[in-house]
């Protein structure tokens, strides 16, 4: 059974028909609409260097065979690298004044996200429109303040967890990307691109992709199609940025060169990929889903600061761990008083000293909520600053952030 669902799940997926028209410079042209010899062209296979070669095939061929995992959809002469001019963005509003927009724009773009899975398990081109106003709404709202996307990807639902972590991992890029200073058009790229790294998946048996356990090694061979799966899908599709085949396809390489499903290595793997990357493996890690339990947030941070320049980027690494904070917002936080609660951004913007929602008592029991603010409250007992014990995942102690998804909404001031 395991070795028919391999074949079905891996055949004939490395080449792809392709209209001459939708050609680009860095794909790999295995096969004409005709005979090599009645070609100009003298090597049988090549990856597309230039303008010249793209006008060649463009006139002699109607439709080409693509090997989709050989080539770059980016240019070789950029490999998706980091713009030389970048923007310093600056925080318009705070968190619990951005909150109210957020929270609508996010419902907006899970709907939008769901109808995209639809239409590709059925077979269809979903609307690329859609999407672009649907990331554009993200990216400004991200522009205004991060802090507000970041907490709403943090509430988890493990019953749509495809969907749902295709969304997470756009809003996480977005804020990267942010504090990386991408221009706007940028930021709109690589939204789109992320939240579609995963389509693949679509393609993969449901007895594999909602296996309890962990995957043996043939289905983990089947699993790690989903990359490939994923490029020749958005290949078909018009009006997608050129990075969103590259990020499909190569959102599991490691710098390394340990990653797949091409063994990339360095400066092989393009900059935006890089970043997806990164996103995606902490929404990942700090999901549920049904083979395994959710990590807290500082435990994901913690085992990528592992993989630091061996499986991501360590410039970019850092510069995530500063969007979400040593103390991630979301994180259900135990102090040392022995109470528990939710950590908020802090309006003093310190990472390091954020507003904890508290919510149960020393003895884990619900209790009055209350607001403590690191950065200024003592304890009543000892006059001593609040710290922090212990970060733990979602659901610990009974707390659950989809039951508090407008908490911040009425901080304090």
């Amino acid at each position: 059974m395991l070795h028919k669902l391999a074949s079905a799940a891996t055949a004939g997926v490395e080449k792809t028909r392709i209209r001459s028209s939708e050609l680009k410079i860095g794909m790999y042209v295995a096969l004409l609409d005709r005979p090599w010899i009645d070609s100009p062209f003298l090597v049988h296979g090549f990856t597309i260097r230039d303008e010249r070669q793209l006008a060649q095939l463009k006139s002699t061929c109607k439709h080409v065979y693509v090997d989709i995992t050989r080539g770059s959809a980016s240019s070789d002469t950029n490999r998706g690298a980091k713009p030389a001019q970048t923007i310093q963005y600056e925080v318009s509003k705070s968190f619990a004044e951005n909150l109210d927009d957020a929270i609508e724009v996010h419902k907006k773009a899970k709907h939008v996200v769901n109808d995209m899975f639809t239409a590709f398990r059925s077979g269809n081109m979903f609307n690329t429109d859609d999407v672009r106003e649907t990331v554009s709404s993200c990216v400004d709202n991200i522009i205004v303040n991060p802090d507000s996307m970041l907490w709403l990807s943090m509430i988890k639902n493990k019953d749509e967890y495809t969907a749902e972590h295709s969304l997470n991992v756009a809003l996480l890029s977005v804020a990267l990307g942010v504090a990386e200073g991408l221009p706007a058009q940028d930021l709109q790229d690589l939204g789109v691109s992320a939240m579609l790294h995963d389509v693949g998946k679509v393609k993969i048996p449901n007895e594999i992709l909602q296996k309890e356990g962990h995957l043996d090694q043939n289905e983990f061979e089947v699993m790690k199609m989903h990359t490939v799966h994923g490029k020749k899908l958005l290949l078909r599709q018009s009006g997608l940025p050129d990075a969103a085949v590259d990020i499909a396809l190569s959102h599991h390489e490691k710098l390394d060169g340990t990653g797949y499903p091409r063994g990339l290595s360095a400066d092989q793997i393009p900059y935006l990929v890089r970043i997806v990357a990164i996103a995606d493996a902490y929404d990942a890690m700090t999901s549920g889903r049904v083979y395994c339990d959710a990590k807290s947030p500082a435990e994901a941070l913690k085992l990528l600061l592992k993989s630091k320049d061996a499986h991501h980027d360590g410039d970019l690494l850092n510069k995530f761990i500063e969007c979400v904070g040593v103390y991630p917002i979301g994180s259900i936080v135990e102090l040392t008083t022995g109470e528990s609660g939710i950590i908020i951004p802090s309006q003093s913007n310190s990472k390091l000293q954020p507003i904890v929602l508290v919510a149960r008592g020393g003895d884990k029991q619900p209790c009055k909520e209350r607001w403590v603010d690191l950065s200024k409250d003592k304890r009543p007992d000892n006059g001593r600053p609040y710290r922090i014990r212990a970060l733990h995942s979602d659901g610990t102690f009974g707390l659950r952030l989809a039951e508090y998804q407008r908490a911040g909404s009425n901080l304090p001031q």
